[in-house]
């Protein structure tokens, strides 16, 4: 065999490789962007609901916050609002009691994750009773104002048989600087259109952290136990290897506040979410793979998005392989007739349209501006800066990102 050919050889061993991921970023897109996003409303909302609120030392944006929730239009007997002012050290408690909201104080150092914080108040919500007089819990982070339709779009499908939902969770403050458009644009991505192909697909979304409803009955079978550095994440895992499928409403949204600027508080916190989704994917992919209760497709599924390399990786990748693919494909001497080429060619092109659609998909579902085309240059330098962050050691604890009015 030639040079050429061996070089050829390797080339699509590597297509076979990234064929899966591929994949996923083309069905995804195409089955979000051809979906209707719309969420049917039901004329008599029934569901009872408790808007949960995890907060520490949040004093900055927590009435904002409670506003929103307090606002929403569902009728006022069938939810309330609960903040958990979790191991604060300033006026949050007082501050959300003075907007309206339920308080629960929570004093306990060595346990101070947003997980310990929702176990906690689910075995006094189970202590008290309350818990069987709930439909569902809606957890809301306190930088964060949800959509007035939020609580009638997770009416509508807890009301379909649905436990476990996700809604659209983005950003709030999106033109403040480029990295809070970049966000956005990233946001659009992995938290809109990702989850909403997917759950589309007949699979399962992620949640999210924010914008979460779980049911009383759900809870039941699958109790709260996340307490680490990404706890929705491992929750999430949690809940779809009991073969559970949590659905996904893209027309209701949760929208948080950002960080504008880099910084030691953003590389804290991007630092968490990495090496959290990290070890929690290397810990779970062979039990998905062997987990009887979800079915062979979701467990398919399911081991490639643990596999899935983070966004930016992925993406770089994939551009480098297309650039594999031509350059394998012209070093026959008559590419034209030869079949190896072709191939090289075609997994080229599949390459450029998944990417392509997946990339341009914000755009279509989502409405974002077109305008945010343009903020697609600073995605060099935002690679850049991730890259120095992840240099850092592994974070042990939980550590409390500072808001960007603090800072």
């Amino acid at each position: 065999m030639s040079l050429a050919g061996l070089f050829a050889v390797l080339v699509i061993g590597l297509n076979l490789l990234a064929l899966p991921f591929v994949l996923m970023l083309l069905l995804s897109a195409v089955s979000a962007m051809f979906s209707s996003r719309k969420t049917k409303l039901l004329q008599t909302p029934e569901s009872r609901f408790l808007i949960v609120i995890p907060a520490h030392d949040e004093r900055v944006g927590i009435a904002q916050t409670v506003q929103s929730c307090r606002a929403q239009d569902y009728p006022i007997e069938r939810f309330s609002v609960l903040v958990i002012a979790d191991n604060c050290t300033d006026d949050t408690a007082a501050i959300a009691e003075a907007e309206g909201a339920e308080v629960v104080v929570r004093q306990t150092p060595d346990k101070r994750t947003k997980g310990y914080a929702l176990e906690y108040l689910i075995e006094q919500l189970q202590a008290s009773g309350r818990f069987d007089q709930l439909e569902a819990l809606v957890v809301i982070d306190a930088d964060t104002v949800a959509s007035a339709d939020l609580l009638r779009k997770f009416d509508a499908k807890i009301r379909e048989g649905h436990d476990w939902i996700q809604c659209y969770y983005t950003v709030a403050n999106a033109d403040a600087s480029w990295r809070t458009r970049l966000m956005t644009y990233a946001f659009s991505l992995v938290n809109g259109v990702a989850p909403f192909g997917l759950f589309k697909l007949g699979l399962s979304s992620p949640l999210n952290g924010n914008g979460m409803c779980f049911t009383t009955r759900g809870l039941r079978r699958v109790p709260w136990k996340a307490y680490g550095l990404v706890e929705d994440y491992e929750y999430s895992w949690i809940v779809r290897m009991a073969g559970e499928r949590i659905a996904f409403v893209p027309d209701a949204t949760v929208k948080a506040t950002m960080l504008e600027q880099g910084g030691e508080a953003a590389a804290n916190q991007r630092r968490r979410w990495e090496f959290g989704r990290k070890e929690i994917k290397k810990r779970l992919f062979w039990k998905v793979l062997r987990d009887r209760r979800m079915g062979l497709l979701e467990r398919l599924a399911s081991a490639v998005e643990l596999k899935t390399p983070p966004m930016m990786k992925l993406l770089a990748g994939l551009a480098f392989l297309a650039i594999l693919n031509i350059i394998a494909a012209l070093a026959f001497a008559d590419p034209l007739v030869h079949p190896a080429a072709w191939v090289l060619l075609g997994s080229c092109l599949l390459m450029i349209a998944a990417v392509g659609l997946y990339a341009l998909s914000p755009f279509v579902v989502f409405d974002l501006p077109l305008s945010y085309l343009g903020t697609l240059a600073y995605i060099p330098i935002y690679a850049i800066w991730k890259l120095t962050i992840k240099l850092g050691e592994k974070p042990t604890q939980w550590v409390r990102t500072a808001r960007t009015a603090e800072r």
